[in-house]
């Protein structure tokens, strides 16, 4: 057998025990059971290897299947009667030795096998050595077991050579209830018309041109049409060369199982629907994180960070004065400040409201039913008592995700240069000013007049500790609005992060994980 299509055949096995795998409530029945019985036949007839190819002669009663058997054949095998139906059982021919395991496997009555092989013959039949040949009930016989018994065995043979007849060719059962339904099995089929020594020559070509239109429109059109008579042997050599093709490929058995493992993935995969998009791909799924954000707080902590942090540097780096006129000022954090970062976040948490809960709660379920829409119920419904089970855990989710964000209270090594340099300015300032006074003041009490020196140095000093404290104060205020900016936003971004795990864990990695295994289902079929 063609290895590549072995490897074919054994992947889309896999991918319909995986379909076979899931709830009763996901995959029909009737699907089910033809799967599974797919399943057993392909691995039946892969185990019995590739020595012989087993080709079916399928006809209506009277199509004249069981003569162009035995003309295929050379001997007279098959029972021809005048009374119908004459096949009551399959007769098998076998070409060359062997083919009793897998006449077995067929269930093949032992007294309807022949061997096509004598001293007789010669190298006559070499080239069919390896072939099954099997003539068929009447698939339309008044008899509902030969019925039941033709079915069967089209559906485990390699290769189907439909017999048809000048007057029923165009029979409406025929190519509704086999010829179509068998589309997949297209290049596995042959259809004979046989009989044709009952035609013209014009009348050939005429039932030929439309038994070919009827094809192609069965979705048959890569199915060989021949014509044959049993009576004048045209055809036959052609059709021996033909069955001879078959089996020189090795390739038949492969190309069936292949067919049909191909027509029961699209079925599966009709019935369990299109792939769709996870919800975190989906517009909903941002507005739902902003919306459990809210619900959270997180602009509420990122302000109270922000404050802080304008606090704390304000009390480090601003004029001296000013800063210890701030020590007695609300504190963002109440009484909590100045404790660890876990206290600091849940004193800055607002409680979640209902309200909030209740718009999460929405939001969330109208993005999960969006995402899921398009599958079929028995999905939804999954994916429906996933979303109900972590809606449950919101609030707990949420502020264990807050709380557990790191926020870390240090400051920053131009706090404490500023602070340095306020101290330096300050004291600058103040020395020269006790210097301008008290140059003043003795001068004033005419006690003398201090060396001009001391009015410079004074003088110098309080200015440059004027200046330096307004440059300092200055670029301070500056650098503690984008301080507190950065503090605030990096927050923002740990928080809004947590709250999206949150979302993630809370409602759509339950959701993606139904999605997730509706999707490999599928994709195991492809």
């Amino acid at each position: 057998m063609n290895s590549s299509a072995q490897t074919e055949i054994r992947r889309l096995a896999e991918g319909i025990s995986h379909a076979l795998s899931l709830s009763e409530d996901k995959l029909g029945g009737e699907v089910r059971t033809d799967a599974q019985n797919l399943l057993d036949r392909a691995e039946d007839r892969l185990g019995l290897g590739e020595d012989f190819t087993v080709v079916a002669f399928a006809g209506s009663t009277g199509s004249g299947k069981s003569s162009l058997f035995n003309a295929v054949a050379g001997l007279e095998i098959a029972r021809v009667g005048v009374r119908r139906p004459t096949t009551s059982r399959p007769t098998a021919c076998v070409w060359g030795e062997g083919g009793n395991d897998v006449l077995d496997w067929l269930h093949v009555p032992e007294r309807s096998r022949t061997w096509r092989e004598s001293a007789l013959d010669g190298d006559d039949q070499r080239r069919l050595h390896g072939l099954i040949l099997l003539d068929l009930p009447d698939h339309d016989s008044t008899a509902v077991e030969h019925r039941v018994e033709s079915d069967r065995l089209v559906g485990l043979v390699d290769v189907v050579f439909w017999v048809v007849d000048p007057q029923k060719y165009a029979d409406f059962s025929l190519h509704s209830e086999y010829l179509t339904k068998l589309a997949e099995n297209s290049a596995n089929m042959v259809v004979v018309l046989n009989q044709i020594d009952k035609l013209s020559p014009e009348e050939q070509k005429a039932a030929t041109d439309h038994l070919r239109q009827l094809l192609n429109e069965d979705g048959l059109s890569e199915t060989n049409v021949r014509i044959s008579s049993a009576v004048t042997r045209e055809g036959i050599p052609e059709i021996r060369s033909i069955l001879a093709d078959t089996v020189d490929s090795n390739d038949a058995a492969a190309e069936r199982l292949l067919a049909d493992m191909q027509a029961m993935a699209n079925r599966i995969r009709k019935e369990l629907g299109e792939p769709v998009s996870s919800p975190d791909e989906l517009a909903g799924a941002s507005r739902l994180v902003e919306t459990m954000s809210e619900a959270a707080g997180v602009e509420a902590v990122a302000q109270t960070v922000h404050d802080d942090y304008i606090r704390r540097s304000y009390r480090k780096t601003g004029y001296p004065i000013l800063a210890w006129a701030q020590r007695n000022a609300p504190d963002p954090l109440g009484a909590k400040h100045g404790q660890d970062r876990d206290e600091l976040v849940r004193a800055s948490v607002p409680a979640t409201t209902k309200a909030q809960s209740s718009h999460v709660r929405l939001m969330a379920h109208e993005l999960i039913a969006e995402s899921v829409s398009t599958m079929p119920q028995a999905w939804q419904n999954e994916a429906a008592e996933a979303e109900k089970k972590s809606t449950d855990e919101l609030s707990e989710n949420l502020d264990s995700a807050v709380t557990a964000v790191d926020i870390t209270r240090q400051s920053p090594g131009w706090w404490s240069l500023a602070h340095t340099l306020q101290i330096i300015f300050f004291v600058a300032s103040i020395i020269g000013l006790l210097g301008i006074i008290v140059s003043a003041l003795v001068a004033a009490i005419g006690s003398g007049a201090l060396p001009t020196w001391c009015w410079i140095v004074s003088i110098g000093l309080f200015v440059i500790g004027c200046i330096g404290s307004f440059v300092t104060s200055l670029m301070a205020k500056s650098a503690r609005a984008r301080g507190a900016k950065e503090a605030a936003s990096e927050v923002d971004g740990k928080l809004r992060d947590a709250v999206g795990r949150v979302a993630q864990s809370s409602y759509l990695n339950s959701v993606k994980s139904v999605i997730g295994e509706h999707r490999r289902a599928y994709e195991m079929l492809r």
